[in-house]
């Protein structure tokens, strides 16, 4: 029988609740993607080419919320592994395009059932009306730290050329 959900609203705000189950989820997914070598990153970086071929270094770093910098030495891992490849884009030389390569999408099929297992095992016993609540509020949530990260962005570049 499952243990009752303590009401601790009084005691942590939404903010520090939130940051304990994201250091949480980060711990179980390092343990589970030990057996392949993974970071959370790197598993990051595989999903988001699973599902989105041929990103560039920024947009790729903006998915997997690291820096652009970061996200190179990511994807050189990845590539040395040969679980990617990345391209020049024919319209812009500068920028290389990545996607998985047959090896890399089969580790990432893998990979996929025991971060799965971790989303399982948090919303065990949970509804599928909250499930829907929780996701749609954090799915905002996300779209409003997006939206805000990216108009902090545009302002630092805007102050950067004036300057």
């Amino acid at each position: 029988m499952e243990p009752p959900i303590e009401d601790h609203a009084h005691e942590a705000s939404l903010l520090y609740i939130v940051g304990r189950v994201n250091h949480g989820i980060r711990r179980e997914m390092r343990d589970r993607l030990a057996p392949w070598k993974l970071s959370v990153q790197q598993y990051t970086t595989l999903s988001v080419l699973d599902t989105r071929p041929g990103l560039s270094n920024a947009q790729l770093a903006r998915r997997a919320m690291v820096t652009p910098q970061s996200m190179l030495e990511i994807l050189a891992r990845l590539e040395e592994r040969g679980l990617v490849v990345r391209a020049v884009d024919p319209s812009h030389a500068l920028i290389l395009r990545a996607q998985l390569t047959r090896e890399g999408r089969e580790l990432l099929a893998q990979a996929a059932p025991e971060v799965q297992a971790i989303q399982d095992d948090l919303l065990n016993g949970v509804s599928a009306r909250d499930r829907a609540v929780v996701l749609r509020v954090m799915s905002r949530a996300m779209g409003l730290l997006s939206r805000h990260s990216q108009a902090s962005a545009m302002n630092a570049n805007s102050a950067s050329r004036g300057s």
